[in-house]
């Protein structure tokens, strides 16, 4: 099947995934060869939600553009930049197709990523593989997260709705963490209210925690016999509780005590067995 706007066709190869608002299927942007993700809402009266998904993601890529410009003014190394756009897709395309009873479609991609496939919600690990990280892998993707939330709370946009295990992917190779779907994201006038950057904190370490194999209820983590475990790990817990209510001293922090743990270095995407009475 082919859907077209305008001159840009699309060869939609199959489908991915379903929720009740929309699909996604894999596409052939036929004029680059590029590979996208289309999604296309379920019925009309989800166009607005999809509408607003795109909404958002354009107005992270505008305020993650002004900051590289400003940090562009000020780094030492002219090849360093910040690169918040990774955490979120790139919207090549959006528009109602009247082929499919006026529904909104839109053509996401993902930036540095050839094959969409490598992306892979982070839940699937536990859930489908019965796989989980080790403690160094769980740590990058934390790390992007924490990240993501130092743009998105200083810009006023809360993703407190949206930060789950599901909705959360990662490319394994290249060490991409990024929020898939935007479109419960909430834009504040004023700043992001203290508990709500708490709960957005504790949400993504309670995301990382199920990869790692743990278990909050009983505090556990399966023990790999590294040093960092216990360090680590007590961390994990005492981020999760709340103790911090900014993202960008969480992001400070977490770092400071990766640091002391490990070097830095580019570390393999390590997975081991998920034992289900762990």
């Amino acid at each position: 099947m082919e859907i077209a706007n305008g001159p840009l066709l699309y060869e939609v190869v199959e489908l991915v995934r379903e929720i009740e608002e929309f699909r996604l299927c894999l596409c052939i942007q036929k004029n680059t060869g590029r590979e996208c993700l289309l999604q296309i809402a379920t019925e009309a009266k989800y166009n607005g939600d999809l509408q607003r998904n795109v909404f958002i993601l354009k107005e992270l890529k505008r305020l993650s553009d002004e900051l590289e410009m400003e940090y562009a003014k000020v780094k030492k190394d002219p090849k360093k930049l910040l690169n918040y756009h990774l955490g979120f897709p790139e919207v090549v395309d959006s528009f109602i197709f009247s082929g499919q009873d006026n529904r909104q479609v839109n053509i996401l991609a993902f930036r540095n990523v050839e094959r969409v496939n490598n992306l892979e919600p982070l839940i699937k690990l536990t859930e489908k593989d019965g796989l989980r990280v080790d403690l160094r892998t769980s740590a990058w993707i934390l790390g992007k997260l924490l990240k993501l939330l130092v743009l998105t709370q200083s810009e006023k946009i809360s993703v407190e709705p949206m930060l789950e295990s599901a909705n959360i992917l990662i490319e394994p190779d290249q060490h991409y963490a990024l929020i898939f779907d935007w479109s419960k994201a909430i834009i504040y006038d004023d700043a992001i209210d203290a508990e709500i950057r708490r709960i957005e904190i504790s949400k993504a370490v309670r995301a990382v925690i199920t990869a790692l194999g743990g278990n909050l209820e009983r505090n556990y983590f399966p023990d790999d016999g590294e040093k960092a475990f216990k360090p680590y790990t007590e961390y994990l817990l005492r981020l999760e509780s709340g103790i911090i209510g900014k993202a960008k001293k969480a992001h400070e922090d977490f770092y400071q005590l990766v640091d002391s743990l490990w070097k830095r270095e580019f570390y393999p995407f390590t997975t081991k067995p998920l034992e289900r009475d762990e």
